[in-house]
């Protein structure tokens, strides 16, 4: 545990993991007082946020998170690279970039560091989302500052490259641990926490950098092997389930986009599958908002109320898929617009997702991020077709 503690004193910057590490080293013998106990405390409280009504305890910081999503949609809705704010967040992201080994080389013996992790204080657990969004962000500034960036870009890159699994799919954390052992516990839920599968949101996304970003396509082996592992893994009915966010949708969405980046024609059937699901649950009001039961119950299920990241990412799928024209797009987009106004329960509605049926997260910067991604590739669908 020692070894795995962060800068701010906490266990792998998790709060969770913090205190019970605090209750093992009492059992131990520890005294309250000694320095390890003291500054694990202090991480814990400065975790504390307040949120305009009441104090919350996070589970951890998302400010790695927060930065890179912020700063790719910014520069989305046409930021230039150089702007302040773009070159300020760039320069946050460089300073948080991983150097070190961490538990990760387990199973990847090949990779070297250069991923980011979720939060400000996580210098030894990366992860991928975090770092294809990381890469994203600096995407332009190493484009245009290659000395500067220019490694940084390519060592995340590198990293990225290496946790794919062997049967194709992209994991969070740990490379190839998706094992059966976990099933013979008497433990229902202990699969998402001892294992670490290829999901299709982490899939789907990875290509989608890959296909975008980093000048890749169908003629390397690594992404064809992703496409098929997306096409392995769509569920009957169209959709795909997403494993870090809320659930069927934010799935859906990541594959679609994931594989029109790469090159998957948008008449592929796996594409058209999930277009006639996405239509087959949007909401009367033109939106999507699917309730975070809906990973537990192993099935989508519907909220009675649109949300403004499910429905962009809905929407987002849906452009990828080429029905940037449809009815269903025009209705979704006006739904977008009037959400962006308002402050209710769909705009605060956790989307999401930590441990299925447990934790679940509301970002607050959601409701902004994904409404102007979507909204920028609306715009520039259009252009496209000018």
């Amino acid at each position: 545990m020692l070894a795995r503690t962060e800068m701010d004193g906490t266990l792998y910057s998790y709060f969770t993991s913090t205190f019970l590490m605090i209750f093992a080293l009492l059992a131990l013998g520890y005294d309250s007082r000694h320095p390890v106990i003291v500054k694990a405390v202090e991480g814990l409280r400065a975790m504390v946020c307040y949120t305009g009504s009441n104090y919350h305890q996070q589970e951890t910081t998302s400010t790695v998170w927060d930065t890179a999503l912020i700063a790719y949609a910014l520069q989305k809705a046409g930021f230039l690279h150089n702007h302040p704010v773009i070159a300020g967040a760039a320069a946050y992201l460089l300073s948080r970039q991983h150097t070190k080994y961490g538990d990760w080389q387990v199973h990847n013996h090949e990779g070297r560091p250069g991923g980011w992790g979720f939060s400000h204080s996580n210098a030894i657990n990366p992860d991928v989302d975090d770092t294809t969004y990381a890469l994203r962000a600096l995407y332009r500034r190493a484009s245009y500052r290659p000395e500067t960036y220019g490694p940084a870009w390519k060592a995340g890159l590198d990293w990225l490259l290496s946790m794919q699994n062997s049967d194709g799919g992209w994991p969070a954390f740990e490379k190839n641990t998706d094992k059966k052992w976990p099933d013979l516990l008497p433990m229902p839920d202990a699969k998402p926490v001892l294992t670490d599968p290829s999901s299709a949101d982490l899939t789907g996304r990875t290509l989608e950098f890959l296909g975008c970003y980093a000048g890749m396509s169908l003629s390397s082996s690594q992404l064809r092997k992703g496409v098929r592992w997306l096409l392995q893994n769509q569920r009957p009915d169209g959709s795909w389930y997403g494993r870090w966010g809320i659930a069927y949708i934010y799935g859906t969405w990541a594959a679609v986009t994931g594989l029109r980046a790469v090159g998957v024609n948008p008449q592929h059937q796996a594409i058209r599958k999930a277009v006639n699901w996405l239509l087959s649950v949007q909401n009367p009001d033109g939106g999507w908002g699917e309730s975070c039961l809906s990973d537990s119950a192993s099935r989508y299920v519907p909220l009675a109320f649109s949300t403004p990241s499910q429905t962009a990412w809905a929407l987002d799928a849906l452009i990828a898929a080429g029905m940037r024209e449809s009815p269903a797009v025009a209705r979704g987009m006006g739904t977008l617009l009037a959400l962006m106004d308002k402050d209710d329960p769909a705009t605060n509605y956790p989307t999401g997702a930590g441990l299925p049926g447990g934790f679940y997260i509301h970002y607050h910067s959601y409701r902004h991020v994904w409404p102007l991604v979507t909204m920028s590739h609306y715009l520039s669908s259009q252009q496209n077709n000018l």
